[in-house]
Order: C-alpha cells, then structure tokens, then sequence
C-alpha cells in the first residue's frame, strides 16, 4: 500500500452533529444579552418602587385649611378637599369690645392722627389739637354687649352719621344712626356705625383735622383708632 494510494482514499473525519453544533446559549453575545435583560428587569423594578413610595406620600397629603373672616369678624375655616383637618387658629383683631371699659364719668377720644374728636354747638363734627376743649369731653352710653352711643357732654348732642356718611351731631338719641359698634384695635378703639355697618362706615379724622366721610374709612386706618382718654 503506497502513500498516494492512502491520500487519494482518505476521508474526513466524522463527528456526531450534537457535539459538532456549538450551543448558542453559550456564547459571548447570549450572555450579554441575558444580562441586558436583568439590568432593564431591575431599572423596570426600581421605577416601580419609587413611584409606589411617590403614590403612598401623595396620600399621606391633606388640603390645605383657610380661614376667612366676615364683616362682623366671624371666622369661618374653609377646606379644599374632602378630608377635614384641624384647621390653625389665627388671631382677629376685629373683636367687639365690652362696654364696663368707660366707667368713669367723662373721657376723650384721642385719633392717632393727633386729634381730639369734637362736636360744636351746631352740630359740626372736628377734631380739635387743644387739651383744654370743653368740645373735646364726651360720655359713653351703653346700650348692649358692644354697642354704645356717643354724647357730647357740652352740647349735649350725640354723635351720628346721615345718609351721606358725614358726621354731625344728633340731638335725638332715639334715633337708630345713633349707636356704634366698639371694636378693639390692640390698645385703640374704632367705632362702626350700627345701621350702616353693611357700608362699613367708621368714625374717622383726617390729618387736617377734619372728619372723614364714612364711605372713605376703611379697616385699618390710623384716621379711624382712638384711644380714651379719662378726664378725672
């Protein structure tokens, strides 16, 4: 048997297919994509967490609580959604205040505006800079919880408003325009005419020592505080 006769006769050697084919899910690019998957699993797992945590804190919220005041100072708490929580409790200054504040005989009714408040014998109502204006002395009346009038102790007039929201002075105290509303403004006092209390007009002296018209008086205004003054 010669060689060439051995070469022309060879063949190939033969293996079995199984262990011929390689297994794809050994490869390098298999593996790297399973791991692709578990890093996108565990981004997908993570969003999920953090948005359920987001969810339960958005839960845990509660509306938020006004609180509104009416014209007589009233405070009324407002809630926004459905769930009702203890609403903060935030100081009025707009509280009547009680009338056994006057009881002495004869006071004055200092503005901040640096008046005196005053009503002459024709019934014009002015502020006045003197400390010694018999004008200038008035007596307080009681007439309910809060409510109070007004009389020059002089001119026996009472203090009152007409329709057009100027001050003058009243010679009938019957009469409705009469009373006044006493609130507390810290440690001054404002006045609010009981039967227009729905205009809002206040008792007010201007920096010219003039009276102020109702309809220009507005809640917070120096021109509106007064502070009593006793005169023993």
């Amino acid at each position: 048997m010669s060689l060439r006769w051995i070469h022309e006769n060879l063949e190939a050697p033969t293996c079995d297919e199984e262990c011929s084919d390689i297994d794809d899910s050994c490869s390098d690019d298999s593996y790297d994509s399973d791991l692709s998957i578990g890093e996108e699993k565990g981004t997908k797992n993570e969003k999920e967490i953090n948005g359920d945590r987001r969810g339960k804190r958005e839960t845990k919220r509660r509306p938020p609580t006004t609180v509104k005041f009416d014209e007589n100072g009233t405070p009324r708490f407002v809630t926004s959604g459905s769930v009702k929580s203890a609403p903060c409790i935030i100081w009025d200054p707009r509280k009547p205040a009680e009338n056994p504040v006057y009881n002495c005989l004869v006071i004055k009714l200092f503005c901040r505006t640096g008046y005196h408040l005053a009503i002459s014998d024709s019934g014009r109502v002015r502020g006045l800079s003197g400390t010694n204006e018999p004008h200038a002395l008035f007596h307080i009346i009681p007439v309910s919880f809060g409510v109070i009038r007004i009389q020059n102790i002089e001119t026996g007039l009472y203090l009152a408003f007409n329709k057009k929201g100027r001050l003058y002075g009243e010679p009938n105290m019957n009469k409705d325009n009469t009373e006044w509303e006493q609130w507390n403004v810290g440690s001054y006092d404002a006045f609010r005419s009981r039967k227009y209390a729905n205009h809002g007009w206040w008792i007010g002296i201007k920096k010219n020592g003039r009276a102020k018209p109702g309809v220009k008086t507005r809640w917070g205004q120096k021109a509106i505080q007064f502070l009593a003054v006793r005169q023993d």
